[in-house]
């Protein structure tokens, strides 16, 4: 009684709710409630305490310390209000006072909701926007694959197609950038696992980066580590967002004359199937700030002072950047000193995907070739790389020693399965010394140049001075292999049984297009064709329930089906299909082939029944490789 007392004489007269907790030995429980906690344990019925959320009483009552401000939620539902929960040690009690913030609780729940709104509306206008945008690319990517795919292109044609191929490509990841941006300030990106080569990735990011580069005046280098794996598992389009980003920003803030160094290594990590991907970009540009860099990575920050003012950016690429690198699992530093230059460094780790060069070993095991070359350091690397694939290799560091290498392998019972060569060696006038090589050899006798430069500006003269393919630097050993491999009788097999470029030949199947967009009809149409297929169409999702349900059992093979259709959705076709009373409505394969691209938008094509989803602008590898994948060889 004594000790109740003394709880009613420290607090009775307190108006905020006070619960006061004894020690027992195993935790504290309640003794002592004022009388305003009794008001408040009246109006919510029973003990007080026993009103509190079990997480907070949980803390509360527990043995440990006692929790420190901020430690607890802070609001606590309670009888229609909302209240804030301070404990303190008291006497060696535990005390418990809730002040009442409902005003300010429902203040913040109004702004909240309205974010809600605010964001809910963001990315409803991002997801229409997105398609809107997608459908005049996919225009401009399926004619300019058409395009390719004509015979007889002239040589700068199709180099420059290739290059706006690339360039529509690149335009199409800064628009699902864009498009994102709702996902990444909220932290729920979605990542997309693939198979990506680092040598198909770095040429895409080249194509970008290096035009920035010389436009700038810059000098740009690329320099490849050791490189434990070529294929990784991962998100190709996030992984080159990084680097284009972190590149991109090097060249806006590098001066005229200024350099830029990109150095990338994959290496083991001692667990199995895994490596480290180390990516530094390296610049001498004019720097940060110390104070500027503890906010390098912050949304919309941007270092204003007068060499950047008239620098255009939202200041939102490396905070972009360093979400996508922790959602990788990986990690990202700078170092930078004012007119000095800066340094990203970025590691993340990935699974190895499964090698594909097999088949390549074996077309290439116990060849041997002559590589003309007088730098050691490279020549040892490209030898190591072709002992990998099973080729012995001579080297030449002169043009004396090639022609005698070319001459003693005439007189032996072997002979060279192609000539490698660099673009410079000292002392050799190259558009000289190949020409003779070519008249020595012969017409079959592969010439293939390894160089750093841009192939079209080069090719007009190499082609004529007797070169037969070009293979970039810095050298890839999937590059390499590919490139070699394209002279194997294999190889040159494989070419011939295709027949006339034709890879794929789907003669007498019949797919149901449902395609309210009529270029995007039209561009369809075109490329399958290409392929053999019966064709026909719809304009919207009603059309292809009705068509599909009218027709016998069997007669389509597959469906492609729109997603944003009028009329009918894709989605709610798809679920109509799958309803329909037909022999075949469970069986045939739908396909999405639509603008909506995010992952999410895979998981509602596969929910509503689809079987698998692509996405526009159509890569069309990958629009014929799902269709061999359901509608079997077919001729392939």
């Amino acid at each position: 009684m004594k000790k109740l007392e003394n709880y009613s004489t420290a607090w009775g007269a307190v108006e905020l709710p006070v619960i006061v907790l004894e020690h027992t030995g195993d935790g504290y429980r309640p003794v002592y409630e004022n009388s305003a906690a009794a008001a408040l344990c009246d109006a919510s019925g029973g003990c007080l305490m026993d009103c509190i959320p079990e997480e907070i009483r949980t803390r509360l009552l527990g043995d440990g310390p006692c929790p420190a401000e901020g430690e607890l939620p802070f609001f606590c539902l309670l009888a229609g209000g909302a209240y804030s929960l301070v404990p303190f040690s008291w006497d060696g009690c535990r005390v418990c006072m809730l002040h009442e913030v409902t005003a300010y609780y429902n203040e913040n729940q109004r702004i909240l909701n309205e974010a809600i709104m605010a964001n809910k509306a963001k990315t409803s206008f991002l997801s229409e926007m997105s398609h809107d945008i997608r459908t005049p690319m996919g225009a401009i990517i399926g004619m300019t694959d058409i395009a390719l795919m004509q015979e007889d292109i002239p040589a700068r044609v199709k180099e420059c197609l290739n290059k706006i191929k690339v360039a529509s490509g690149h335009m199409m990841s800064l628009l699902n950038e864009v498009l994102d941006m709702s996902r990444i300030e909220s932290g729920r990106i979605l990542l997309q696992e693939e198979d990506v080569d680092l040598a198909d990735l770095l040429h895409e990011v080249l194509t970008v980066i290096r035009p920035q580069a010389d436009a700038g005046g810059l000098h740009f280098s690329l320099k490849l580590e050791q490189m434990a794996e070529e294929r990784l598992r991962g998100d190709s389009v996030r992984l080159r967002q990084i680097f284009i980003n972190l590149l991109s920003n090097a060249v806006k803030f590098t001066p005229e004359g200024g350099g830029i160094d990109m150095i990338l290594s994959v290496v083991p990590t001692g667990e199995p199937n895994r490596v480290m991907m180390n990516l530094r970009v390296r610049d001498n540009g004019i720097g940060m700030s110390q104070e500027f860099l503890q906010r390098i990575f912050m949304a919309f920050e941007r270092e204003e002072k007068s060499t950047t003012s008239k620098i255009q950016g939202t200041g939102l690429g490396m905070a972009i950047t360093k979400n996508l690198v922790e959602l990788m699992g990986g990690t990202i530093t700078v170092e930078s000193q004012l007119h000095e230059g800066s340094c990203f460094t970025v590691e993340i780790p990935f699974t190895a995907s499964p090698d594909l060069e097999e088949r390549h070993r074996q077309a290439l095991a116990g060849k041997r070739l002559l590589l003309f070359d007088d730098n050691p350091g490279q020549t040892q690397l490209i030898c190591s790389m072709l002992d990998r694939l099973g080729i012995a290799a001579d080297v030449a560091a002169d043009a004396e020693s090639a022609v005698e290498l070319l001459n003693d392998m005439s007189f032996s019972d072997e002979e060279y399965f192609a000539l490698l060569t660099v673009e410079k060696v000292k002392g050799v006038e190259m558009l000289l010394f190949l020409p003779q090589v070519r008249q020595r050899m012969g017409a079959d006798f592969p010439i293939l140049l390894l160089s750093e430069n841009d192939w079209s500006q080069m090719e007009y003269v190499y082609t004529r001075a007797g070169v037969d393919a070009f293979i970039p630097l810095p050298l890839f050993r999937t590059r390499l292999s590919a490139g070699l491999y394209a002279f194997t009788d294999e190889a040159k097999r494989a070419v011939q049984e295709a027949g006339n470029g034709q890879r794929w030949n789907f003669r007498g199947k019949r797919i149901l297009l449902a395609e309210d967009n009529e270029i995007n009809r039209e561009i369809a149409i075109e490329l399958l064709g290409m392929a053999n297929l019966q064709i026909e169409t719809v304009e919207n999702g009603r059309e292809a329930v009705d068509r599909f349900a009218e027709t016998s059992p069997d007669y389509y093979d597959m469906i492609l089906m729109d997603i944003q259709m009028p009329v009918m959705n894709g989605l709610e076709a798809t679920r109509a299909i799958r309803a329909l009373d037909c022999a075949d409505a469970q069986d045939i394969p739908i396909v999405a082939m639509t603008a909506n691209a995010f992952v999410e938008d895979v998981r509602n094509s596969l929910d509503a029944g689809m079987n698998a989803h692509i996405a526009k602008p159509l890569d069309m590898n990958q629009v014929y490789s799902t269709l061999d994948f359901f509608l079997g060889r077919g001729g392939r």
